[in-house]
């Protein structure tokens, strides 16, 4: 398969914004106690949080950050929703139920035919179909295109090679959409749950365009809540949808959203009861370990170091390796994760599904090495510093001079640059200037290449398959390399264990090339407030679920 030229844009995660625990389980709905159904409901239904910082857009076919899928998943109902403990099962959204043929290429959705939108017009399979042919469209551009390869021809109408009505995504009838897929795909209902597959209204997309879902009056919706008010980088308001399908088990009449990523001001909030949640970081365990407000999540997330294989010393795999076994991964992941089981030292995360249904990281084992696992390392990294400095004709100084070390404009993100900082330092005499830099700024470097080396990037899967933690290498065309290639387009055609046998070749394969360093692994801690009920936290995909919301005196 070609690889195009629309790339796909690489979810930063804020990771230092959260600092992580370990927890043993995954997302799903709970209650801060078991007396929720004895509490009387508040007359006000009200829920009050934050995000980190302003979404980009609220198109799904466009969204690039965490803090705008969150928003789109309360507004943009997808065909199915997230359920189950582990977030893994579906139940109905815009559709009731499928069927798939026998080799996992023809996928065939009902739709429910009592679902409108926001205006109160029907939703139907024409919406659907408009919303897949918009994203592939050429003349769109959507920066995620890469995400809708399953589909059948959407690479060739992406490239300009057929029209957007060859796109393999059909209206059966008015509430019947059949999806027929490039490859065998067996896991494509979980994409279908995700808020970038949410359709959007056929005639509001061709009205607004490109700026579909930059602004509220720019949308109409579908979810449980519609945007009522958006103030830019300040506060972002949602009120209850009542032409929603289930509007009658939907009991939250209004969500406030401050944006902010002040995390005095954020505490300050909750403490005076201004704030329903708040993620915190590991300094404020001590202060809730015993209450019955803390949530500790897991998170289907990887944070890691990009290199730019294409930059000067940076193009010299010695080098590569050098930085990466210099970078103590369990001492990093202690002191400033402050958990050390965290630590990663392979792409994709424990939790995702390996082969006989087994995990995935623990049939892989460790696949990199660093000074807490090879006594060796540190003087391993130094000698290979000096050779590959010595092939490309450079010195230290200049490498020093030369380097421009990135990482998210947060708190936490630059105190774990700084950590990393240290061990370089420390390890290799490398005094490397590290700048943090706005999301919005960082996300069109990395997608364009335009980056010397990113600390703490990160990617969140959107569905729990391992094939989301190395897509997007393909995508952003970062390894032009034969061999990942041939083996990335193998696994493109196989399902079940022998796709994911490949998927281990493949990530083997990647680590290899030192252009991407796994930091840690993700877990958020939360403090949740008494008065709340029935909040799911997900741990891929869209981070909150407020349908079931309920709030209590």
């Amino acid at each position: 398969m070609k690889r195009n030229s629309v790339k796909r844009a690489l979810c930063i995660a804020l990771a230092g914004v959260m600092m992580f625990t370990m927890t043993a389980c995954g997302g799903g709905e709970k209650s801060n106690d078991g007396s929720s159904g004895k509490k009387t409901k508040a007359e006000e239904q009200v829920f009050r949080m934050t995000l980190g910082e302003e979404p980009t857009i609220l198109d799904p076919y466009q969204i690039q950050d965490d803090n705008a899928y969150n928003i789109s998943y309360a507004v943009t109902e997808p065909l199915f929703r997230i359920a189950g403990e582990d977030g893994k099962d579906w139940e109905p959204g815009l559709a009731t139920d499928y069927k798939v043929n026998d080799d996992a290429t023809v996928y065939t959705v009902n739709m429910r035919k009592d679902a409108k939108w926001s205006d109160g017009t029907p939703i139907t399979a024409n919406d659907v179909v408009y919303s897949f042919q918009r994203v592939v469209d050429p003349n769109f551009a959507s920066p995620k295109a890469n995400d809708y390869f399953y589909l059948k021809n959407a690479q060739k109408i992406i490239e300009g090679e057929m029209g957007v009505e060859e796109l393999g995504v059909k209206a059966l009838d008015e509430y019947t959409v059949e999806f027929n897929l490039e490859k065998p795909v067996d896991f494509f209902i979980d994409c279908l749950k995700t808020p970038g597959w949410a359709p959007i209204q056929q005639e509001a997309g061709e009205k607004y365009q490109d700026l579909y879902g930059a602004e509220p009056e720019n949308m109409v919706f579908s979810g449980p809540f519609v945007v009522s008010e958006w103030v830019h980088d300040n506060s972002i308001t949602l009120k209850k949808n009542e032409n929603y399908w289930d509007a009658e088990n939907v009991t939250l009449e209004e969500v406030q959203i401050s944006l902010t990523s002040d995390k005095n001001a954020i505490q300050g909030m909750y403490e005076a009861g201004d704030l329903d949640i708040q993620r915190i970081g590991t300094e404020l365990l001590a202060q809730y370990e015993n209450s019955p407000e803390l949530r500790q999540e897991g998170r289907l997330s990887v944070s890691f170091i990009e290199f730019n294989p294409r930059v000067e010393f940076l193009n010299n795999i010695k080098i590569r390796e050098a930085l990466s076994i210099a970078f103590d991964r369990k001492a990093y992941a202690a002191n400033v994760v402050k958990n050390e089981e965290l630590a990663a030292y392979g792409m994709i995360p424990y939790g995702i599904r390996g082969t006989e249904n087994g995990d995935f990281r623990e049939q892989q084992g460790d696949l990199v090495k660093d000074a807490a696992t090879d006594p060796d390392a540190i003087k391993r990294a130094k000698e290979l510093l000096d050779e590959g400095l010595k092939e490309i004709g450079k010195t230290k100084q200049e490498m020093e001079d030369f380097l421009e070390i990135l990482c998210v404009d947060s708190e936490g993100s630059k105190l774990q640059a700084q950590a990393v900082q240290a061990m370089w330092k420390d390890n290799l005499g490398l005094e490397l200037t590290v700048t943090p830099m706005q999301t919005k700024m960082l996300i069109p470097m990395l997608t364009e290449g335009t980056f010397h080396c990113v600390i703490g990037g990160a990617n969140t899967a959107s569905y729990p398959d391992a094939s989301e933690f190395l897509s997007f290498i393909y995508d952003e065309g970062k390894m032009d390399d034969p061999e990942f290639n041939k083996l990335w387009e193998k696994s493109l055609t196989q399902i079940g264990d022998e796709r994911i046998e490949t998927l281990k070749q493949v990530e083997k394969y990647v680590l290899e090339q030192y252009v991407y360093i796994p930091q840690n692994f993700v877990e958020n801690n939360y403090v949740v407030s008494e008065k709340v009920d029935g909040l799911n936290i997900w741990p891929f995909g869209a981070e909150y679920d407020l349908k079931n919301v309920v709030m209590y005196e």
